[in-house]
Parts: structure tokens; C-alpha cells; sequence
């Protein structure tokens, strides 16, 4: 064993972590390994061993972590469920004649996706598929048609019911239901950002987002109307059954993620999208990711078992109370 201060074991960790990134290793692996290597130098085979079988395991058999699988099914269902294309053509009538309209239609639509997702790559595949080549077809700055792809899809990582929320509260100890009710307001607010940016900077620089030709969305105001109805009413219900059964107290996220992906897996059926390959692909896509995030979580929970044990806590404290302010 090898004594290490405390201040040098949060940097060897810290800059372990970075630097297996860096490399190009998986996230989980990054964080695993560094521990494990820290763990066996500074408090030998036995004491790192039992760390890190004693909060692996306990980290991942929380009950909690169970909602990860069901939310993630539930998102790559609605994935395949084409919910999303039938809101894009009815924000697409809607908004396409402002300058920067399908951006703006891009930003909302990443954002109800994240309300029904949770996971960040089904929102961004999608609006990748559905949004992008729209944009740039029609003429759209290249920069600001990805930019509103990227930030409109990464909405699902703050949104309830983000996995990412799932995944901290047991680790934090904390409610994953208040986690989730606390983190909706500043979605909305961010989204809400999103698009007073498109609408300034389409002012000020109008040739970045021209405005849809009239004659691609020339239909009534009632056609109209109506599209947007239905295009909007499933995910509504869909939102409705998962974070209104959170919030107003009538299910735990785990409960709420299992009605989620029964009421998306409906929408499969009604949208008449579900078939035996498109099911048998999302079970298989929500085992590969699942497996992802959950040893990704396990991991990190392991990891700060060493890092708590070997002081280093101590050291981000005394560095978070000596800032400025």
C-alpha cells in the first residue's frame, strides 16, 4: 500500500477520470478502472475490494433504478411510434412562414419529446431525421439548424422524466420524484430560451432562416387546427399518465415509468407502427443502453466509495468554501 494525502488522491482520481476520456475509453470503464487502481494502492486488495462489491451491488439492486429500463423502453417506442413526425407537420404549418419558424418547431418539439422521453439520444435521432433535413433543404444556416438539433434534443437530459435524474437520486440520496419536480421548471425555462434566441437572432441576421414558401402551407386555419390537436394529444395523455402520477402523488418514478411504457407501447399500436422486428429492436436497443447506464451508475457509486474513504471529499470542500463569493 501506498500512502497517499489526500490532495493527491483527488487529483490522481479526478485527473484519472479526465484522462481516460480523453483516450477514448468508455465512461464507465474511465471511472471504474481509476478506482480500483486507487483502491488497491492505497488501501489494499481487501478494503478496496469490499468497497467496491459492497457499493457496486447496493447501488444497483435500489429499487428506484428499475424506472431506468422502463423509461428508456418507453422512449425508443415513441421513437418508432412516429408521434414525432405527426407533430412536425402540424408545428410545420403552423410556424413555417416566421423566419426561423422551423427552428422554432424544432426547439418545441424537442422539448414535448423530452417531456415523453428522458433519454437524450431517442430526442436527438429524431429531430436528426425529421428536423434537420427540412432546415437545411429550405435553406437555413447550416450552423444554427444543428445548433437548434443539438440543443432542442439535449432538453431530454433536464426534462422530467430524465434517466439522468433517475440515475442521480439514489447515488444523492435524494427524492427522485422532487428531483424531477424541481428540475421542470428550469426545462421549460431553458426551452423557452432556446427560442428567444432563434426569434433575435433570425431578426438580426434574416437570411440565416428564411420563411417556408406560402404555397408548401396553404391550408385552412381549421385543417390546421385540427392537426395540431391530434398531433399533440398523445404525447399530452403520455405526459399526463408518467410525471401527473409523479407529481400529484398517485405513483413512485418506478410505477410511472411501467405505466409510461405501457401508454407509449399503446401508441405503437394505435399509430400502427408495432410490429414483431420494430419490438424485438427496442427490446434489444433498451437491454444495450440500460446495461450502459446502470454500470455507469454503479460505477460512479463505487468510485466515490474510495474517494470518500480516502479523504478527498474533504479536499473539494475546503476547495468549494475557499472561492471567491
Amino acid at each position: 500500500m501506498i500512502d497517499l494525502s489526500p490532495e493527491l488522491a483527488a487529483i490522481l482520481m479526478l485527473g484519472g477520470i479526465f484522462v481516460g476520456v480523453l483516450l477514448g475509453y468508455p465512461l464507465a470503464i474511465s471511472i471504474g478502472g481509476v478506482g480500483i487502481v486507487i483502491g488497491l494502492l492505497a488501501f489494499g486488495p481487501r478494503i478496496a475490494g469490499e468497497l467496491y462489491y459492497g457499493r457496486f451491488y447496493s447501488g444497483l439492486e435500489n429499487y428506484v433504478l428499475l424506472a431506468v429500463p422502463l423509461f428508456i423502453f418507453m422512449g425508443i417506442m415513441l421513437e418508432h411510434s412516429g408521434v414525432a413526425e405527426g407533430m412536425y407537420d402540424a408545428l410545420y404549418l403552423s410556424f413555417g412562414g416566421l423566419r426561423g419558424g422551423l427552428a422554432i418547431t424544432t426547439v418545441l418539439i424537442g422539448t414535448v419529446v423530452a417531456a415523453c422521453v428522458g433519454i437524450i439520444g431517442a430526442s436527438v435521432t429524431m429531430l436528426a431525421l425529421i428536423a434537420l433535413p427540412a432546415m437545411i433543404n429550405r435553406g437555413y444556416d447550416r450552423s444554427l439548424a444543428a445548433g437548434c438539433v443539438a440543443g432542442g434534443g439535449s432538453l431530454g437530459i433536464l426534462i422530467p422524466p430524465s434517466v439522468m435524474l433517475v440515475v442521480y437520486g439514489p447515488m444523492a440520496n435524494l427524492s427522485v420524484g422532487r428531483l424531477f419536480f424541481g428540475a421542470f421548471i428550469p426545462g421549460f425555462l431553458l426551452s423557452a430560451m432556446y427560442i428567444a434566441y432563434i426569434v433575435v437572432r433570425c431578426i438580426i441576421q434574416p437570411n440565416l432562416a428564411p420563411p417556408v414558401p406560402a404555397a408548401e402551407r396553404s391550408q385552412p386555419a381549421s385543417v390546421k387546427l385540427y392537426k395540431l390537436l391530434k398531433s399533440m394529444l398523445p404525447p399530452t395523455l403520455l405526459i399526463l399518465a408518467v410525471l401527473g402520477s409523479i407529481f400529484f402523488g398517485v405513483a413512485a418514478p418506478t410505477e410511472a415509468a411501467g405505466v409510461g411504457a405501457l401508454a407509449a407501447t399503446l401508441l405503437a399500436i394505435g399509430y400502427r407502427k408495432l410490429t414483431w422486428p420494430i419490438l424485438k429492436q427496442t427490446a434489444m436497443d433498451t437491454v444495450r443502453t440500460s446495461g450502459m447506464v446502470l454500470l455507469i451508475g454503479a460505477m460512479a457509486f463505487a468510485f466515490v466509495g474510495i474517494f470518500m474513504r480516502a479523504n478527498c471529499d474533504d479536499v473539494v470542500t475546503r476547495f468549494l468554501l475557499a472561492a471567491p463569493g
